[in-house]
């Protein structure tokens, strides 16, 4: 499990440790099943407090990704091919929600947008 952590950015760190699992979680290379270290492991790894680690996990399990059963440890859901499409989708369309919210704070037209996205894609 790799988490690098970006001090410079305006993203606060519990995102940058949500997306950064969420992300292995959803491409496979962490695997349902996978024992998950503890919130205070990965934050005396990062050199972090454990505040924001806690709230990543917490994000990671209200998203159904990962599991804690007590005593045992935390674990990520074993999903399937639909439920694994389901996020997905579901991480897709917030992220083009936030998207699109900033393109009209930045007062961008729907044709704009188009235009911008056939460019990048």
């Amino acid at each position: 499990m790799d988490i690098v952590l970006n001090f410079s950015t305006t993203i606060p760190i519990y995102t940058q440790i949500y997306q950064q699992i969420s992300s292995q979680i959803l491409s496979g290379k962490l695997v349902g099943g996978t024992q998950l270290p503890t919130i205070r492991q990965i934050a005396q790894e990062l050199k972090i407090s454990v505040i924001p680690v806690k709230r990543a996990w917490e994000e990671l399990d209200r998203k159904g990704l990962i599991k804690t059963i007590t005593g045992k440890g935390t674990f990520v859901t074993e999903l399937n091919k639909s439920e694994l499409k389901e996020i997905k989708t579901s991480n897709s369309e917030n992220f083009v929600k936030e998207f699109c919210l900033q393109a009209k704070e930045n007062e961008i037209t729907l044709e704009e947008l188009i235009k911008l996205v056939k460019k990048i894609y």
